[in-house]
């Protein structure tokens, strides 16, 4: 299903990229003051908003990586005279990549103690990734979308989904979460795509289970944030 019912069904519908970038500015948005807000030594709320972190690094690692693999060699292979364009979303998938290790490496030490110098040092490290990604990110669509849309096929387009599909979260409860953070300011356009582009399983589990879920997480992580002590 298409997002935009007028838009030709033999081209890529970019439209569907940036509904998955939406995701990517609320969270990272979101994110350093959350953190920040966690009173010293409140282990359980570290570890609550380190496995949602550790979530939303891995969705944006997935992401990076498939257009990596899926999407630059195409398009530098399809419009050679945008090879320097290309080179920049690479040297920005870099320098992104070296962001997201800084904030990888610094979770541990937080969830462990939630002491305030780890907490602050994570917080900070993320605050230094944001800008970055909003840059990479507004660059993507304002420049390369639509190159994608004008000279990659369908099927190019949607490999990509393929694999966050295939390297996505293992558990349950992640896959389900995730859905939640796509479906969350999704409009009904593109909440109807991507219900349709899963499993018909999984649209029973997130009816069932997955919206209700989502809704109780989202109040776990952001409401009862207390002040940093």
């Amino acid at each position: 299903m298409l997002i935009n019912p007028d838009a030709p069904v033999d081209k890529p519908e970019i439209q569907q990229m940036k509904v998955i970038h939406r995701v990517m500015r609320r969270e990272f948005a979101q994110l350093p003051a959350l953190i920040a807000g966690v009173s010293v030594g409140d282990t359980a709320r570290a570890r609550l908003l380190g496995s949602h972190l550790s979530l939303v690094l891995g969705m944006l690692h997935d992401h990076h990586e498939a257009e990596d693999e899926l999407l630059w060699p195409v398009l530098m292979e399809r419009v050679p005279i945008e090879k320097d364009l290309i080179g920049v979303m690479e040297v920005q998938h870099q320098a992104i990549g070296d962001a997201v290790g800084t904030v990888a490496a610094a979770l541990p030490a937080w969830t462990a103690d939630a002491k305030a110098p780890a907490r602050d040092r994570l917080a900070d490290s993320l605050r230094d990734l944001g800008p970055a990604l909003t840059e990479h990110l507004d660059l993507e669509e304002d420049s390369v979308l639509p190159l994608i849309h004008d000279h990659l096929t369908v099927p190019e387009w949607l490999a990509p989904q393929k694999h966050a599909m295939k390297h996505g979260p293992k558990t349950l409860t992640g896959k389900l979460t995730l859905a939640g953070m796509v479906l969350e300011d999704a409009t009904p356009r593109e909440r109807a795509w991507f219900l349709g582009e899963m499993p018909a399983p999984a649209r029973l589990l997130w009816r069932l289970m997955g919206a209700r879920q989502y809704d109780a997480h989202v109040r776990l992580i952001r409401i009862g944030a207390s002040s940093p002590s």
